[in-house]
């Protein structure tokens, strides 16, 4: 009984060993295909799919086509994510820029606004633009304009004068619904009489003595004589008769003739049918801007820069009644 058992107790032993070697070479078998699958994959990644075909059947070939597709299409993607990126930071990085200089340029013309405004306020406490003269008959030219109420009584002009001076008549007499500037604005801009004949300094200084003694504007009003008018100040700047000529007589032939632009001479007048000025001199080299010297209702005796003819209201005004600003000179000067 013993016997029969060992015996079958071996016969078993003996398949038990058949099966194990089975096994082995089975898992040995496996993990041949197993490397050799891996070596496929790394060469089909690393180099040429044609040559995983000798290795590998048309099925699993395909497989790894389709994964190394994948595979170059997500490191496609990939290289334009990080290309999206780097335009995204490059666009931000430059937008960011141009917002500083666009905030830069605002704040620079919000500055240059401000001076501007500030220089404007400035020129108007000095200075106002003359509005447009009105022609008065035989007693000269007007402006009509503002200024601050003074008495209008005779000898009432408020200058800074030597005692000398005195001005008789009504302030407002010529114009009674309005009320109009009594003090002189004075120099504001000078003329150069340097390398001037005798005879054209004194009629510059003539006019400058009125100026500086801040005489007002008036056509009913006389200042040592002369009527404190536009054509009142030319006349007594070219030593005529007092109480000198309206803007017609300065034009006439007894005092004056017609020059060009390029022959006016401080001393000379540019004369409208309205209004007067004395020409100071050039204030730029292209001629577009000289000194005047003029008596004007807005702002009384002043001397200052203006445009050439005169103020572009004004001169478009005695255009169109068809008595524009012309130079002309004083017979014998």
């Amino acid at each position: 009984m013993a016997k029969e058992q060992f015996g079958v107790q071996l016969e078993h032993l003996h398949q038990l060993q058949k099966d194990w070697d089975s096994a082995s070479k089975r898992v040995e078998e496996m993990s041949k295909r197993l490397g050799e699958t891996k070596a496929a994959i790394t060469r089909a990644a690393g180099t040429d799919l044609t040559a995983a075909a000798a290795v590998m059947g048309p099925a699993l070939l395909a497989g790894l086509a389709t994964a190394y597709q994948v595979l170059q299409d997500v490191r496609e993607i990939e290289a334009e994510a990080y290309a999206l990126s780097d335009v995204h930071d490059k666009l931000t990085t430059e937008l960011a820029a141009d917002a500083q200089k666009l905030k830069t340029v605002a704040e620079q013309y919000a500055e240059t606004d401000r001076k501007n405004q500030d220089d404007l306020k400035k020129h108007d406490k000095h200075q106002s633009t003359p509005t447009s003269p009105g022609h008065s008959g035989g007693s000269g030219s007007s402006h009509s304009g503002g200024g601050s109420k003074t008495p209008t009584t005779s000898d009432s002009f408020d200058s800074e004068g030597d005692g000398k001076w005195k001005t008789v008549g009504s302030w407002d007499a010529w114009s009674p619904d309005k009320h109009h500037t009594t003090r002189g604005a004075g120099v504001i801009d000078a003329p150069d009489t340097s390398g001037l004949s005798d005879d054209r300094k004194d009629v510059v200084n003539r006019a400058l003595e009125r100026i500086n003694h801040r005489i007002g504007y008036s056509q009913s009003a006389t200042t040592n004589g002369y009527r404190d008018d536009c054509s009142g100040f030319v006349s007594a700047a070219w030593g005529l008769d007092p109480p000198g000529a309206n803007t017609d007589g300065l034009m006439g032939s007894q005092y004056s003739h017609q020059i060009s632009k390029d022959d006016l001479q401080p001393g000379d007048a540019l004369i409208a049918g309205d209004h007067t000025v004395l020409f100071g001199g050039w204030a730029d080299d292209a001629h577009t801007k000289y000194i005047a010297l003029e008596d004007n209702g807005s702002q009384g005796t002043v001397s200052h820069v203006i445009p050439y003819p005169y103020y572009s209201g004004d001169a478009a005004h005695e255009r169109s009644i068809g008595q524009p600003y012309l130079p002309y000179r004083r017979n014998g000067l």
